[in-house]
């Protein structure tokens, strides 16, 4: 488990480092890796995986499920998913959502492994979903604030996240893609 605060220079680099790592360790079987982000766009805060899901779907197209225009949401959790597995053999699924945690651990981005489960900080019982997770930690989700955060968020995860394939990075500067 990994706590990486947003702010932290070289945040998406350290993002990155912990979750190729996660992925080696936890990744046996080489499974392609599909993410799934969960969200709707409807409440500041919860968008943060439509928002990731967005920016990764136009590099990787195919890999990525649940964005601000097809959101995954508790409303059709159950059938996107059954979909998303019959699409892919032994899918490797990394989890995307908010999530969330008390003062201490708002403004963190947690990824650990094993799977998420969505909705649980708002009552809702829906399956868990994904060999890894990936959640952006907020205090309250209708906060104000929650739409900065959820930016910086959205950032480092997505930076960090397509730093795994060497396809995006702009080998004149060293660098990724640049995100929001």
């Amino acid at each position: 488990m990994y706590w990486i605060h947003p702010d932290y220079p070289d945040a998406a680099s350290i993002f990155h480092s912990h979750l190729n790592r996660l992925i080696q360790m936890t990744n046996k079987k080489n499974g392609t890796p599909v993410y799934i982000c969960i969200g709707t766009p409807a409440i500041i805060g919860d968008c943060l995986g439509p928002v990731i899901g967005t920016i990764l779907s136009e590099y990787l197209p195919g890999q990525v499920y649940g964005t601000l225009d097809a959101p995954i949401h508790a409303l059709n959790f159950n059938r996107s998913c059954r979909e998303i597995k019959k699409q892919h053999q032994r899918p490797f699924i990394i989890a995307i959502d908010a999530a969330l945690g008390n003062i201490s651990q708002s403004g963190y981005i947690l990824l650990k492994k094993g799977p998420l489960r969505p909705g649980k900080g708002v009552g809702k019982k829906l399956p868990p979903i994904g060999d890894l997770q990936i959640t952006g930690v907020f205090q309250d989700i209708f906060d104000p604030k929650a739409g900065r955060q959820m930016a910086v968020f959205g950032k480092c995860i997505s930076q960090g996240i397509l730093k795994l394939y060497p396809a995006f990075q702009r080998p004149e500067q060293g660098d990724f893609v640049n995100i929001l």
